[in-house]
This record gives structure tokens, C-alpha cells and sequence, in this order.
């Protein structure tokens, strides 16, 4: 390994810990730390740049711009509130009207963290009809939000499509979606049985949220305004899906037709665009790229050979992915980072593509841990009175799921190898 390798390394393990210790922003650290490595190396800043991922900035800020719209014309609270009153008082049932409307946002190209910012406020409001719903209900949509992430359409999808292709390798996209989405639904399901037995033996203790209040929102969009983005949306999944357009220029394309056909508050849009998670994962993945070009991702690899057997390099992966997305609120980034390394470790065998489910589904699942945005806004639209139990309690079971889950999913890959 050569110094600029080594260098580039420790300058790695820094942003992390100055990422998780300081909660400072990973994307710009990196870029920080890309100066000595270049110095060190040699290479141009032009080489640097040449690995930014211009193609998931278009789809992260089309995609969102596509959805505030949606969002914006009342269309996307129209249709939760329609979905929600043809369940009614069917309790079993709550929790999975937002799993699925969460799964389908999610599944369809909205940014997860979007989805759960919009969902998780709304279910709090309906729970308070529904004593005992709020904690389920709120648990199904972030999961099914998060898991969802995982479409080739979403930009999650979209960072593990990346990484698999400058490591040359191909799976099945949709595939891995519907990996993750059933082991949502196992998660999903597991979790309300084992609720409904604590309350059956006198164990359980309900978490209510905040007195619900209307939504405050001035605004009285036009039905052509709903109607267009309702379509919008469904012709972004047409022609993505149909006829294979770029993701990203589709959903800005769409998003700037209804701009200037509707003209509303252009500011308030702009501010729908995850703009950290931007800087987050342009920042990381331009390093990375510097890494690779300097040799330093194959010299990793075969420092992670050393560990011997593919089983046990398996487990490290995916129970690492699970342990960082526990103490790093970004899961988009995570992903970024590591997924690089799996593919580059088992691109060249049959089970890559169960390896890489056995890494981002379970970093998918940590979604309710309380430092993540979930978390906190789950906490948030809680009663006071139940925050720090609340707290306890959503540490516990990320705690549990990433414990239980990695391993479960890593017997897969292990056993068909």
C-alpha cells in the first residue's frame, strides 16, 4: 500500500468519526480531506471532479422537485386522506394503509426522508381517533418508507446502482426492492403480532401522540394544479419504467412543466430539495472516486481477503452497514460508502446479489432509531409525557433488528455459496 493510500484511509476513519462524534456533514469532510490525498498522489483536481455523480444530483433534485409539486397541489393529501378514511376504525388495518402509502411514495421515486417528514405529522393526526394505533402505525410507515428506498427509481436505489456499475457488476434492481419490501412486511408484521400479545397479557403500554391539530395551510391550489400532478406522476413511472428514460432529466422535466404551467411559490419548492443530503452523498462519492482512482478500494480488498472465509467477510459486512447506520443518521450515505467495498469483495461471485441485500436491507431497517430523522420526528409527535420511554424504546428495537436481522439475511448468500 503506498502513502497516498494509507493517507487516504486514515483521512477516511477521521470523517467518520468527526461525522458521527461532531454530527458534521460527511460530504463535506470528505471534500476536505480529498486536498493532502491529491497532493500526495499526484493526480489533477480535474481527476477528482471527473467522479462527481452529476446523474444523482438531477435525479435527487428532479425527483424531489416532482414530488413538492405533488405535495404543493394538495394531490398527495388528497389521496392519503382518502386512503385512510376508506379504512376507517379498522385498527389491524391502520398500520398497513401507511405502509403502503409510504412503500408506494417511496417505491416510486420520492426521497425517503420526504415521505416520513409528510407521513409521520398526518398518522400522528389520525391516531389521535385511534387509542393504542400511534406507535405501530408510525413504526409501519417508516419502515415501508425507508425499505422502499431500495427501487431502482428512488435515489437510494439509485447510490447501490452506481456503485455496482464502476465495480462492473449487474443485478436485478427490482429484485432487490422486492426483497426489501417483503422483509418490511415480515418486520412489519412480526412487530404487530408481538404488540398485540404484550396488550393480551397486560404487558403493553400505549404511546399517545399529540392532540391533533388542523393543518395549517393557506394555500387553495386549483383541481387542474392536483390533477396535473397526479399524472405527472404517473407518467414519470411510465416513461422511467416503459421506456427507460433517465430518471433524473425525466422528473426534472415533468417538475419544470408544471412550474411554468402553474407557477407556485418557486422559493418554497427549492426548499423541498434535501440540499445536506446532497452535499452528503455528492461529497463522499466524489472521494471515493478519488480513492479508487489512486488504487486504495482494491488495496481495502485485499486487506478484507485476509479475513478468510467469504462467510465471515459476509457478516462483517452487513453487520458493520447495520452497526454505522445505528450511529450515522444517514443511511443514503452509509450505503455510499460501503456498498463500494461489498461489490468490489463479491462482484465476481453468484451471490452478489444476495450479499448485497444481506448489507442494505437491514441498514434500511434502522430507519426508527432516535438520532435518525425518523426517530426524532416520531418522538416529536409524541405526548410529552411518553418522549423518553418513546426514546428507550425505539433504541431497543433498532437495536434488536440490527442485531437479529444481518445476520438472518447473511445466511442466504453464506448458504449458497
Amino acid at each position: 500500500m503506498t502513502l497516498a493510500q494509507g493517507v487516504a484511509i486514515a483521512l477516511l476513519v477521521v470523517v467518520l468519526v468527526l461525522a458521527v462524534g461532531r454530527r458534521m456533514n460527511i460530504g463535506a469532510l470528505a471534500l476536505g480531506a480529498a486536498l493532502p490525498v491529491l497532493a500526495l498522489s499526484g493526480l489533477p483536481a480535474k481527476s477528482m471532479y471527473s467522479a462527481f455523480p452529476g446523474d444523482l444530483f438531477v435525479l435527487i433534485a428532479g425527483v424531489s422537485l416532482l414530488f413538492a409539486h405533488l405535495d404543493r397541489s394538495g394531490a398527495l393529501g388528497w389521496f392519503v386522506d382518502r386512503v385512510y378514511r376508506a379504512v376507517g376504525d379498522r385498527r389491524l388495518l391502520l398500520p398497513w394503509a401507511g405502509f403502503v402509502i409510504a412503500t408506494a411514495l417511496s417505491s416510486a421515486g420520492a426521497f425517503s426522508t420526504a415521505v416520513i417528514a409528510f407521513l409521520v405529522p398526518m398518522v400522528a393526526q389520525v391516531s389521535t381517533r385511534y387509542r393504542g394505533t400511534f406507535l405501530m402505525s408510525e413504526l409501519a410507515v417508516v419502515i415501508g418508507a425507508n425499505t422502499a428506498g431500495l427501487s431502482p427509481l428512488n435515489p437510494t436505489g439509485a447510490v447501490v446502482r452506481a456503485a455496482a456499475t464502476k465495480a462492473g457488476v449487474t443485478y436485478p434492481g427490482w429484485g432487490l426492492w422486492a426483497v426489501s419490501v417483503a422483509v418490511a412486511v415480515a418486520v412489519v408484521a412480526v412487530l404487530q403480532f408481538l404488540a398485540a400479545m404484550a396488550v393480551r397479557r397486560g404487558r403493553g403500554s400505549h404511546i399517545e401522540p399529540i392532540p391533533g391539530e388542523p393543518r395549517d395551510d393557506d394555500t387553495r391550489p386549483s383541481a387542474a394544479y392536483m390533477v396535473c400532478s397526479g399524472a405527472g406522476l404517473v407518467g414519470f413511472v411510465v416513461l422511467v419504467v416503459g421506456f427507460k428514460t433517465d430518471v433524473g432529466v425525466t422528473a426534472m422535466c415533468l417538475a419544470v412543466l408544471q412550474q411554468v404551467a402553474f407557477r407556485p411559490d418557486e422559493r418554497t419548492l427549492l426548499t423541498r430539495i434535501p440540499w445536506n443530503s446532497i452535499l452528503l452523498l455528492c461529497g463522499l462519492l466524489t472521494y471515493l472516486g478519488l480513492l479508487q482512482q489512486i488504487g486504495t478500494m482494491d488495496s481495502i480488498g485485499r486487506l478484507l481477503s485476509h479475513l478468510g472465509t467469504g462467510a465471515l467477510l459476509m457478516l462483517v459486512l452487513a453487520y458493520l452497514t447495520a452497526l454505522l447506520c445505528n450511529i450515522e443518521s444517514s443511511t443514503l450515505g452509509v450505503l455510499g460508502l460501503m456498498m463500494p467495498i461489498a461489490f468490489g469483495a463479491f462482484g465476481h461471485t453468484e451471490v452478489v446479489f444476495w450479499v448485497a441485500a444481506a448489507v442494505c436491507v437491514p441498514a434500511a431497517l434502522m430507519v426508527m432509531n432516535p438520532i435518525h430523522v425518523a426517530g426524532t420526528l416520531i418522538i416529536g409527535n409524541s405526548a410529552v409525557q411518553y418522549q423518553d420511554s418513546l426514546f428507550r424504546r425505539l433504541l431497543a428495537l433498532a437495536g434488536a433488528l440490527a442485531l437479529v436481522v444481518p445476520g438472518l439475511l447473511a445466511l442466504v448468500p453464506i448458504t449458497l455459496q
